[in-house]
């Protein structure tokens, strides 16, 4: 029984680290979208970072340092490269699709 509780924790020390660095991309991916979209709304902005920070430091408190850094890697990483537009400057407006 004791084998079976050492494999699971084994797994869940390798597996919640990346669940959280997935969940950092989505959580940055969703905070740089208000900056990124045609529309400015302040408010939007603030609320977008203000949760992406929030979410952070409940992390921090409520978890370990593994899975804060984890996340803190995947939501540094989406800001940076879907807040750059996959590298267009911010001045210039999205391509429009043409079907």
């Amino acid at each position: 029984m004791t084998q079976v509780n050492v494999i699971l924790e084994l797994i869940g020390y390798i597996f919640r680290p990346l669940g959280f660095l997935v969940f950092g991309v989505a959580a940055g991916w969703l905070a740089s979208l208000p900056f990124t979209t045609e529309a400015k709304w302040w408010q939007l902005e603030i609320a977008a970072l203000l949760g992406l920070l929030g979410s952070a430091v409940t992390l921090s408190i409520y978890t370990g340092a593994g899975t804060v850094g984890a996340y803190a890697l995947g939501a540094g990483a989406s800001v940076l490269f879907f807040g750059m537009r996959a590298g267009r400057p911010p001045s210039e407006p999205r391509a429009e699709k043409k079907s």
